[in-house]
This record gives C-alpha cells, structure tokens and sequence, in this order.
C-alpha cells in the first residue's frame, strides 16, 4: 500500500512539470505559523491553482532543509486547508506519514493509514460514511482497527487494545474497547505544559483534570472541556453584524465584483480578536473593506482546551454579491 502510493506521488509530480501554472507560495516556521524570512522558515506551501490541464486547486508542501515533499493533495479553498480525495502527510526523511482521504465536502472518510518515521505502519483508522441521493455524506464514529508501536508490535486490533494518538500539539495514551475509549486517559498538550487525565465511558468523556506547569489543576468534563471561540449570539449574530457593516467599495461595485472574500484572524485567550489578516481578495478594495468591518467585532467568548482557555486561529469568509 505505501509503495504504491508514494509511486502515485512521483507520477503525480512528474506530470505537473511542463505546463505553465498559477502558484502563490508562502513560508512557515515549524509550529505553523506563517513567516516571510527565509532563515525562519520551515516549510513552504505552494497553491496551485487550477488551468486548462486541472480542474483542481492542488496544494503541495516542502520541507526548507531538504525540499522533499511534506504534503500533497487537492483542495476546496485558496487557503489549502479543506481537502478532497487522497491528502499524503511525509516525514522529512521522506517516508510516509499518512495517506488519508476526504469527501468533495472536507469529511474524512474511508481508510486512513498513520506510520512511524521508520517506515512501519503505526495505525490504521476507518471511517464509515453513506451518501444520500443529494451527494450529501454522512460520516460515523470511525473505527479503530490496528495500533502498532515502533518495533511493529499490534498492541490493538479490531477496536481492542492500547494506543497512542499523538501530533504536533496533542499526545495522549489509553485503552479502546469495541473501538471506544474506556477507562483511564493520560496526555500532555501545548508542548508539554500541561498535562491531563481523563476518565472515559464508551468513549463519552465523564471527568478530566489539566494540570500546568506549576501544578495549578483545571477540572473539566464534556460540557465545559474542549471548544471553539463563539462570538456573543452565535454565528448568526456576527453574519448579520457583517452584512450591516461591510460597505461594498464603489469600484467593486462599478466592476460588478461577486465572491468571497477571507480574513484570518486570532482569538486570543482572553477572547480578543487581534492579529487580522487578508487571505482571500477580490481586489477593488473588497479586502480593505472587509479588514475594517472585522476589526469592529464585539470581544468573543475564548476557545478551551481541556478546560484551559487558549489562543485560536479563525477564518471569516465573507460573500459579496452585487444582487442584493
């Protein structure tokens, strides 16, 4: 299965040479954050957006040190960050991280497989889904079929054992039991400052205790543990402070300018809203606009982890239409 994908990898990256293509790139240090200085840099991440040979917006990641492949797949936004079918993660040594797929609509479904930096497999996840007569995907809890550590030991199988779930932000380690969390959790987060131990029940969360770096302790459960930021009255409350307040630029208007224009920004800790970016313009001012309307927004309720309020990226994407 490895073989034959990273054999797709080459033919794919092959097959992009020789045609003239639209690219934007941009530079992130290794905790992901975007960086304009090279010697920060960690990896690069090239959009490829679609011409007379593609119908897609393929994205494609290189590591700095060594300019081997990161990432590759397609996606639904200029961001890079939604994907569509076969999404392929490599470790810098160039061996394979994961193969994963996705719906037309971002869900992650069918077979995913994780490896070791070795080389061996490390688990292996499935995630059933149905279709409805509209296309519409409905994705169910996914299945855990194989966990193996290093050495290529299974410690689970069908859904019965120990494993271990880890990435850049988040490791924590416990037993599954017909393919649901049970039992004792334990983990550490935000780069081991703060550590966690969880009670599971057919993998509904009953208790957990964050503990920080100098043993102050977070209790938390299933309501109050792990969020997003909400701003005051929903999502519905800020779409309508939107639509009152973006003034529509008279060129854009003059232009007939349609679309949908995207700011990133950060909620902070505290719930502010700080550090406010353009990532998708439609140019005759519409990034402008939506900049100023986005930095006029109440103060938010703070996204949490595990009970502790943390700093939390956010896209605001904003449809303009010269209709209405």
């Amino acid at each position: 299965m490895r073989k034959i994908a990273l054999l797709f990898l080459l033919y794919v990256l092959t097959a992009t040479v020789g045609y003239a293509q639209v690219t934007f790139q941009t530079l992130y240090t290794k905790n992901g954050k975007e960086t304009k200085e090279l010697d920060k840099a960690y990896y690069a991440k090239i959009i490829m957006l679609p011409n007379q040979n593609s119908k897609d917006t393929l994205v494609e990641e290189f590591y700095i040190a060594n300019n081997k492949l990161k990432l590759q797949g397609t996606v639904t936004n200029l961001s890079g960050s939604k994907f569509k079918g076969k999404k392929y993660e490599l470790f810098e040594n160039g061996n394979l991280k994961s193969e994963l797929m996705y719906s037309n609509h971002s869900q992650q479904i069918d077979t995913a497989f994780y490896y070791h930096e070795n080389g061996k497999i490390k688990s292996i996840l499935y995630y059933p889904f149905s279709v409805d007569t509209k296309g519409k995907y409905k994705i169910e809890t996914p299945l855990y079929l194989i966990y193996a550590d290093s050495t290529g030991k299974i410690l689970l199988k069908d859904g019965y054992g120990f494993a271990v779930s880890d990435d850049t932000y988040t490791y924590e380690e416990g037993n599954y039991v017909n393919h649901k969390k049970e039992g004792e959790w334990k983990g550490h987060f935000s780069g081991k400052r703060y550590t966690f131990t969880e009670t599971f029940k057919e993998d509904k969360l009953i208790s957990g205790l964050t503990t920080d770096s100098v043993g102050h302790k977070t209790p938390y459960d299933s309501i109050n543990g792990s969020n997003p930021p909400n701003y005051p009255g929903g999502i519905s409350k800020l779409m309508q402070f939107i639509g009152q307040n973006y003034n529509y630029p008279t060129p854009a208007l003059h232009a007939g300018i349609n679309g949908v224009v995207e700011i990133q920004f950060i909620v902070d800790k505290s719930g502010e809203p700080r550090d406010f970016k353009i990532k998708r313009d439609l140019g005759y001012g519409t990034g402008e606009a939506a900049l100023r309307v986005a930095k006029k927004m109440k103060k938010w309720e703070p996204g949490h982890i595990r009970g502790i309020a943390v700093n939390v990226s956010y896209f605001l994407p904003i449809r303009l239409s010269t209709s209405r």
